[in-house]
């Protein structure tokens, strides 16, 4: 299942009128009785539990909820009370990686998150001990001006410091997914443990190193079907990818000369695997100028993806051909895998 994920701006509703004292006092004090009777009765091979499920949907809409308002109403400690620390230093490199403010940019640039009474609850699973919840919600969702398509809408949640906190939202256009939207409105909870979209993670999410402004704006694009990569760039801006195809901000940007990446591939059981590409690019700040490619890695089907660490230089001859007026020999970007010839006509 290829999945889109949103950078954690996404989320809630008006509060239900259960504070969150009251949630992670009595509400949780239950949940670990019910945790302990799950782990028994609904233990799974990847250790995901599934909890009271009333309880879990009361939790999760009071938890995204209280978020989605502090968005609406642009507070900041409302906010990082209810996001995980990971996601909120997440938040913050990718704004101050484009230039921007944080956090003034990231709640006068924000649109409304969707509203959960929209969505049908599925249900939720627990991972880490309990430690982890992902709810799944079922709805029509609207994205940018196209039309509105029905969707599994999964919210990820982590108990930190005594709380439930929200991490991050995904959802999944199901018009290719006959027979998950047929068990997902059937309420069939086996599929949110057969499926690793609508999973909790398995680890908890660690914060990342908080970046310094970009000395260039970079942003990596990865077409992985198939695979998994793990990522790191100069060794402050991490990335995942998991069987997707996505574009990330690079926490930090690029700099004028050396630069690193290192990444580990995986090949995804079951998943058919044709070609992948990794492609690195400066992206232009001055009006009419267009990215330029700094590195790549592109292969086919047919060829084996190795990872590795590599040294690519961002050199004036670069940041020049973003110009459309440049005139010179266009630099070409760094090959991690080399080029293969293109057949003859």
């Amino acid at each position: 299942m290829r999945a889109f994920f949103f950078i954690g701006c996404l989320l809630g509703i008006c509060c239900t009128g259960i504070s969150e004292a009251q949630m992670t006092a009595a509400g949780l004090d239950a949940a670990k009785k019910r945790h302990a009777e799950a782990q028994k009765r609904a233990s799974t091979p990847a250790g995901f539990i599934s909890p009271d499920q009333e309880q879990a949907r009361k939790t999760a809409e009071m938890v995204y909820n209280t978020w989605r308002l502090s968005m609406i109403r642009g507070s900041e400690p409302s906010w990082r009370s209810s996001t995980t620390a990971a996601r909120q230093v997440k938040v913050r490199n990718l704004i101050i990686s484009q230039r921007g403010s944080f956090p003034r940019d990231f709640f006068s640039k924000l649109q409304e998150p969707p509203k959960l009474e929209n969505f049908a609850y599925v249900g939720s699973l627990l991972g880490c001990n309990g430690r982890t919840m992902a709810s799944t919600y079922i709805g029509k969702l609207q994205l940018g001006n196209g039309k509105a398509k029905e969707n599994a809408y999964v919210l990820e949640f982590v108990f930190e410091n005594g709380k439930w906190k929200l991490d991050q939202s995904r959802f999944f256009d199901l018009s290719q997914l006959p027979q998950v939207r047929k068990r997902l409105h059937s309420r069939d909870l086996s599929v949110l443990q057969e499926q690793d979209g609508f999973q909790p993670y398995t680890s908890i999410p660690k914060a990342p190193p908080a970046c310094k402004e970009p000395e260039l704006i970079g942003k990596i694009f990865t077409d992985c079907p198939g695979r998994s990569i793990d990522m790191t760039i100069n060794g402050v801006s991490i990335h995942e990818f998991d069987d997707e195809r996505r574009a990330d901000v690079i926490s930090g940007g690029l700099k004028r000369g050396r630069n690193t990446i290192s990444y580990t591939i995986r090949d995804r059981e079951g998943l058919k695997r044709p070609g992948m590409g990794i492609g690195i690019f400066v992206m232009p700040e001055t009006p009419g100028n267009t990215p330029v490619c700094v590195f790549d890695h592109l292969l086919d089907g047919n060829d084996k993806a190795n990872g590795g660490t590599f040294t690519f230089f961002i050199e004036n001859a670069h940041i020049a051909s973003m110009n459309p007026k440049y005139q010179g020999e266009k630099p070409a970007p760094f090959h991690a895998a080399p080029l293969k010839e293109k057949p003859k006509k």
